[in-house]
């Protein structure tokens, strides 16, 4: 369980993608959201303005992907990451963890994108949504079978049809008296 950071607070969030289901309850933050995330779903309670906060069932199928997004913090040039369960809806967007040091959650970025099996996902500064180049792979083929012809599958390679099969020849018979130690 890890609770919501206020805006400009140190305090770090961080859900366990191993432990699931996971359950994020922010404190402080009146418009952010509670969830839950199973393997299959995510439970959202969204803050309603006059009223009890209304409570949907999300498909994980319908997020885009694990998405990481950095922000600038001041001036000096510190950076906060963020690990995030990207919708195309904005309110359903949710945070899974958060830092001050990138190298912490690129293990659990790719953690989440294994265990939800969601596509790993970068979000630029201007809020471009690109596939990192780990994510893009070669798309391999079914692999072909080695001969060519099925028909002669269940028969001799070709190169082994022209030799010829081996003739049983007259064995060396060796005689000898064995030695055994009996006493």
């Amino acid at each position: 369980m890890a609770g919501g950071a206020t805006v400009g607070s140190s305090r770090h969030i961080r859900l366990d993608p191993h432990t699931l289901p996971a359950r994020s309850f922010p404190h402080g933050e009146p418009a952010a959201a509670a969830f839950v995330i199973e393997r299959n779903q995510a439970l959202v309670s969204l803050p309603v303005s006059n009223g009890p906060a209304r409570t949907m069932a999300v498909p994980i199928a319908a997020y885009r992907g694990v998405a990481v997004r950095m922000e600038a913090i001041g001036n000096n040039g510190d950076v906060r990451a963020f690990v995030e369960l990207l919708h195309a809806e904005s309110a359903l967007t949710l945070l899974l963890a958060s830092s001050d040091t990138p190298e912490d959650l690129a293990g659990d970025w790719q953690a989440w994108g294994r265990t939800l099996d969601l596509p790993l996902l970068v979000v630029g500064q201007d809020g471009s949504v690109s596939v990192p180049l780990l994510n893009r792979g070669v798309t391999i083929a079914p692999p072909k079978p080695r001969r060519r012809h099925s028909y002669f599958a269940k028969r001799r390679p070709r190169f082994l049809t022209r030799r010829k099969t081996g003739r049983p020849e007259l064995m060396e018979r060796l005689s000898g008296r064995e030695i055994i130690a009996r006493n």
